[in-house]
């Protein structure tokens, strides 16, 4: 005998009550997509019990008569809500070990998470009355509940049983642990992905199986081949064959390592060795093993996190040419790039049907910030959000896809040291109960998250290169006026080699920039000089890379900050590099002679110093005193530092940062994770520091931008096209300190400083209109 079901959970706009959805479907479609999405990561067993009935009770408080009046346009008053009655009857349903968590997640389940006193403070008239009120429909709930849920209507009544969520919390405050935590954010997003992707597609999203090592190295032998052609004799550099090898040790490693015993790896080569081909070739080999050996036929997903925006567009480039090399649609659901400047398009596309859906507005950003996709490029910031931006629903509604996921770190040196004791933590929990797997990608290993090496003859690559000889000028800091002359006379003197200058600060940057285009003898040689720095909007620094990348005929001089470090694929013969600490000086030797064909690069640092300020070394406004001693430290006797060098400075240079750590935050951090303390822990927790000296400005470049602020000013377009207007604005923005903002020519339009391209060289940046001292 089949029951007929009244209540309703949900109507669209334009819809008519009676054509609502049921509460009953919702309920079990929030629950289904729930432990279909956990078991996709692995995560079974009896957390399915807790799973489902986390999802049943998460809006049992609809079943009110306020909240079906509220439904039909009726009554808009408090007792519709329903958040906190449904966490009461979670807490009731729900096994002891799990009742804390249940009660905060389904309390939250529309908004942030910030548990704490007044969290759990309740108003019992109005929880008694919207109770009455469900008591009402019991006859249906039990049949959605398949059991008799009277006693609840007694017991919410009992203040004992409204006190014993906040008494639970404040008993295990201070002692809850990471797995704790890291179980908290589980189930609460999976709820929100539950609740979210019910509405928006009905199913659960399943990451794709059809990745395989072989689209790699079929890619990679279409770049051999091109490389060739481009190069005819690099075919017999010893680095043609060291790129082959890495990626076939790679790859051979994975096959190798025990699934059960081994979560951590490492690919710590030189620069300019492949790290980004041999990387994917790791993953979608491991991806290949997970899937096939496990007996819970995990489908992990592939996160591939770079520390830069800057180089992300690089990256992906890298993995949409992998696909299409074999044939592959590069749908949103398949692979993805999430950051700040990615305009929001989701395309989901079935493989078995050959369909595809289109998403739009606020469904489309839902897919895209819960990564519903099988390979993932996003920022180290997106991935370390995703755990320390704690409480906050929109981001923690992803969290879920770290589980059973292959997370790569490339540059992994660019975490700051600070963090490294509380990330091992939450990796170690991620990787032993979570399914999670982790590859760091280097030149330059930090004593971090240390592995399984898949390279196994590493440390003979690094001791067998020999691209570039670094001097060390550091011993005696000049000014910069003297360093502007040292460099105008060495490319003078090799007018047929390029060369990058790379600087600590763009006022710096500035400066040398300013002396070399004024410079008569650079003049009369007529050297093309380029410049990039933070001023220097996104997608103006994409074109300078991209020029010198194709324009092989001139050799350029290019003047930089060191955004150009970490990822950027670009050659130079010679390098410049005010001091800095080692991995960042050993990331901009990798621009030296990259593709080991123009002889033996040379990179020569010096320790500059600004006379308007004391002396004071430009690096010591960057970088912390800490890593900077230890540099010096560790370079100080050696005037010449040879290729075959750099492994063991390396391992010295971090050993001493080790032991040198300035004040670690992880204690705090653990502090704040044992009293679930969210708001501390997102405090805590920065990857970049806020700099509140610094003012965002857009640039208004183009026609492009110019839509853009019409689109936004107008106000009255769709959300997506509103909210992408923003994002394509982000690639034409900047940062410059708030105190030359007096000597920028800048119009306020919606709250953003927006600049006029009339005051803006594409060449150099900001045009002020006074000459502020460095």
């Amino acid at each position: 005998m089949s029951f007929s079901f009244k209540l309703k959970s949900h109507v669209k706009e334009g819809e008519s009550f009676k054509d609502g959805q049921l509460l009953v479907d919702h309920l079990k479609g929030v629950r289904d997509i729930a432990i279909e999405t956990s078991r996709m990561h692995g995560i079974t067993g009896e957390i399915e019990d807790v799973i489902n009935m986390i999802c049943l009770c998460h809006d049992f408080g609809k079943a009110s008569e306020y909240f079906q009046r509220y439904l039909k346009d009726e009554y808009d008053g408090n007792l519709k809500n329903h958040g906190e009655i449904s966490a009461y009857f979670a807490y009731y349903m729900l096994p002891e070990p799990w009742k804390i968590i249940g009660f905060m997640a389904v309390k939250r389940h529309h908004g942030d998470l910030d548990p704490d006193r007044i969290f759990f403070d309740y108003n019992i008239d109005l929880l008694l009355k919207i109770a009455t009120s469900i008591e009402k429909n019991k006859i249906e709930l039990n049949e959605i509940y398949q059991q008799d849920i009277s006693e609840f209507f007694t017991i919410i009544k009992d203040e004992i049983f409204l006190k014993n969520p906040w008494k639970s919390f404040k008993k295990k405050m201070k002692s809850f642990t990471i797995e704790d935590f890291t179980w908290m954010q589980y189930l609460w997003s999976l709820l929100l992905t539950g609740d979210k992707t019910q509405l928006i597609r009905g199913k659960a999203y399943q990451n794709s199986t059809n990745v395989y090592e072989g689209y790699v190295d079929k890619y990679k032998e279409k770049v051999k081949h091109a490389l060739r052609e481009k190069f005819p004799k690099i075919e017999n550099t010893e680095l043609f064959h060291i790129r082959n090898q890495i990626y076939q040790e790679v790859v051979e490693g994975i096959k190798e390592v025990d699934l059960q015993k081994d979560h951590l790896f490492s690919i710590n080569v030189p620069t300019g060795t492949g790290k980004t081909l041999s990387v994917y070739g790791a993953a979608f080999q491991l991806l290949e093993r997970i899937y096939h050996e496990s007996d819970k036929k995990i489908r992990p997903t592939v996160i591939y996190t770079i520390p830069f925006t800057s180089v992300i567009d690089q990256n992906y480039q890298v993995l949409e040419d992998i696909f299409d090399s074999n044939g592959l649609k590069g749908f949103e659901s398949f692979i993805l790039k999430h950051h700040s400047m990615t305009e929001l398009n989701y395309t989901d596309y079935n493989e078995k049907m050959d369909e595809a859906t289109e998403y739009k507005n606020y469904d489309a950003r839902f897919c895209v910030e819960n990564w519903q996709s099988t390979v993932v490029t996003t920022t180290f910031v997106q991935l370390f959000n995703t755990i320390f931006q704690s409480g906050k629903n929109a981001v923690i509604n992803r969290f879920h896809k770290l589980a059973g996921s292959i997370i790569i770190l490339d540059e992994v040196q660019a975490i700051p040291p600070k963090y490294y004791d509380i990330i091992e933590q939450i990796f170690e929990v991620l990787c032993n109960k979570f399914n999670c797997y982790v590859i760091t990608v280097t030149a330059t290993k930090p004593l971090f998250l240390e592995g399984v090496e898949l390279v196994k003859s590493n440390v003979k690559i690094f001791s067998t290169l020999d691209r570039i000889q670094i001097e060390n000028h550091t011993a005696s800091p000049i000014y910069l006026d003297e360093f502007s002359q040292i460099i105008i006379e060495d490319i003078q003197e090799k007018q047929d080699k390029s060369f990058l200058i790379v600087l600590n600060t763009v006022k710096s940057s500035l400066k040398i920039l300013d002396d070399l285009r004024d410079s008569e003898a650079i003049r009369s040689i007529n050297r093309k000089i380029l410049y990039l720095s933070t001023e220097i909007h996104p997608q103006r620094r994409l074109e300078i890379i991209q020029q010198i990348k194709e324009d092989k005929d001139n050799k350029y001089v290019l003047v930089s900050t060191q955004l150009i470090e970490a990822g950027v694929d670009v050659d130079f013969d010679i390098v410049y590099r005010d001091f800095s600490t080692i991995d960042s000086i050993n990331q901009t030797a990798g621009r030296a002679n990259r593709n080991a064909i123009s002889g033996k690069g040379t990179v020569k640092i010096y320790s500059l110093i600004n006379e308007n300020h004391s002396d004071k070394k430009f690096a010591r406004y960057i970088y912390s005193e800490t890593l900077l001693d230890a540099t010096e430290e560790i370079i100080k006797d050696k005037s010449i530092i040879l290729e075959k060098d750099i492994y063991e400075i390396n391992k010295a240079y971090f050993k001493a940062v080790k032991e040198r750590k300035s004040k670690d935050p992880s204690k705090d951090l653990e502090e704040a994770i044992a009293a679930f303390n969210f708001g501390k822990i997102r405090e805590l927790f920065k990857l970049i520091e806020e700099n509140y000296q610094k003012e965002d400005v857009i640039i208004n470049y183009n026609e492009e931008t110019q839509k853009c602020l019409d689109i936004i000013e107008e106000g009255n377009g769709e959300y997506q096209e509103v909210l992408n207007a923003w994002r394509v604005l982000n690639k034409y923005k900047v940062s410059v300190n708030k105190e030359d903002m007096d000597n920028i020519n800048t119009l306020t339009i919606k709250g953003m400083h927006v600049l006029d391209k009339q005051y803006y060289d594409k060449d150099k940046g900001i045009i002020r209109t006074s000459t502020a001292v460095f």
